[in-house]
């Protein structure tokens, strides 16, 4: 193994990857709760947690965790499979253990806008499905999601901006301000369908919002690529104390979470981040969001 290698396991251990994807699920998985679980486990890791697009994964995560003796956490995503932007489901899961709620992803306005340029995830939306709108007319949040934000607030978890476009995420962030959430994260700002610059995200940093940089951008999973060296030279404008490194990983076109971390480390370090900003990106920030 090259120096490269030993440091990124080194820097494995006790990281957190706070957004994968596992089986089951509609989409192919490389790995189902258990497995992620157990691999992350055997790296050194001090948790994870699994995301669907579908359905919110909090009871999943406790069922992996009581089998493998490892930290698995939840989360909800507000799609239509779910109800949209539906309060009861927050609830649940939230009651359930959830870490976060993500605003709509697969069925946001410019995903569904531009849902080939993941066409993996593009093909479990039906023709004609209508974008999930979270402002009005005049720009302000809609009333559920005024309520969402309060449990969120209420249970000081995370919010995560998921795929909404830049002038919903102002208006979610100042609601989720106004209201006292503590923890707000951008959701991969510089996949293609998103394409923040660098100072639009500093411009939410200044709101109190961590920047989440998931490398399963940087893969043949997304249409566009983003070159590692990209998220690096971010990284560098916004300051690693306001970013975390996570994978959005378990597509089965790529490999297991817990490789496509160990590549994320390595790629920052050969472009130049340093150990110490990986640790703050991959385990401290991660940390404090999951409030463990």
């Amino acid at each position: 193994m090259s120096r490269l290698d030993d440091l990124a396991d080194e820097l494995l251990k006790g990281s957190i990857d706070i957004h994968m994807h596992t089986a089951p699920d509609i989409h192919p998985r490389s790995v189902d709760d258990v497995e992620a679980a157990s691999q992350a486990k055997r790296a050194g890791m001090e948790a994870i947690l699994i995301k669907s697009h579908h359905t919110s994964t909090s009871d999943r995560a406790q069922i992996a965790s009581k089998v493998t003796g490892f930290k698995v956490y939840g989360a909800i995503a507000l799609n239509h499979a779910v109800g949209g932007l539906n309060p009861h489901a927050v609830t649940a899961a939230i009651e359930m253990g959830a870490k976060e709620v993500w605003m709509p992803t697969i069925n946001s306005i410019p995903f569904i806008n531009r849902s080939q340029s993941v066409p993996a995830l593009a093909k479990a939306i039906p023709r004609g499905t209508q974008g999930i709108k979270v402002i009005d007319e005049s720009g302000r949040v809609v009333p559920e999601i005024v309520q969402i934000i309060e449990l969120i607030a209420k249970n000081n978890i995370a919010l995560g901006t998921g795929h909404i476009s830049k002038e919903e995420a102002k208006a979610v962030v100042e609601e989720a301000r106004r209201a006292g959430v503590k923890k707000i994260l951008l959701t991969h700002p510089t996949i293609d369908f998103l394409a923040y610059t660098s100072d639009e995200m500093k411009d939410f940093v200044r709101r109190g919002v961590i920047v989440e940089h998931d490398y399963v951008i940087c893969t043949r999973q997304v249409r566009n690529p983003v070159p590692p060296r990209h998220l690096a030279d971010v990284i560098r404008h916004l300051g690693p104390e306001n970013c975390v490194m996570a994978t959005d990983g378990g597509q089965e076109v790529n490999p297991p979470p817990v490789i496509m971390f160990k590549q994320f480390i390595s790629e920052m370090l050969s472009n130049g981040i340093k150990q110490d900003e990986i640790r703050i990106m991959t385990s401290e920030n991660p940390s404090r969001i999951l409030g463990i």
